[in-house]
């Protein structure tokens, strides 16, 4: 298997998680409580409402180190893509990759004219 290929299998599965954990929390508070008394809520409640957030945030920040360290591996600009996968999580991931690939078939390409001349 690819490294794409792997990569596409992890970003599938943090995705389901993390809409599923978001499901899951919103329905457990209108079952529990209703729209109108979120506000009334124990602090304790809110927490436990806040742990898919908290599980967002950390798929972030594992994009963001992973991106910074493939970034690194093909020089292109590691800072920048850390700071772009901290913000955007899966979809700076997923421009990463299409950037890569545009790169792989430009260079393809550039390669195949320069041969043929």
């Amino acid at each position: 298997m690819k490294q794409i290929e792997k990569f596409l299998i992890v970003i599938l599965i943090l995705t389901i998680v993390s809409i599923a954990g978001n499901l899951f929390s919103n329905l457990i508070i209108s079952r529990l409580y209703g729209v109108a008394e979120f506000n009334k809520m124990t602090l304790f409640n809110k927490f436990i409402a806040s742990i898919p957030s908290f599980f967002r945030i950390l798929v972030h920040i594992c994009v963001a180190i992973w991106l910074f360290g493939t970034a690194r591996e093909h020089k292109a600009q590691p800072w920048a893509w850390f700071v772009f996968g901290f913000f955007f999580g899966l979809t700076a991931a997923i421009l990463f990759y299409l950037i890569r690939i545009y790169d792989m078939i430009r260079s393809r390409a550039e390669a195949g004219a320069n041969s043929t001349v």
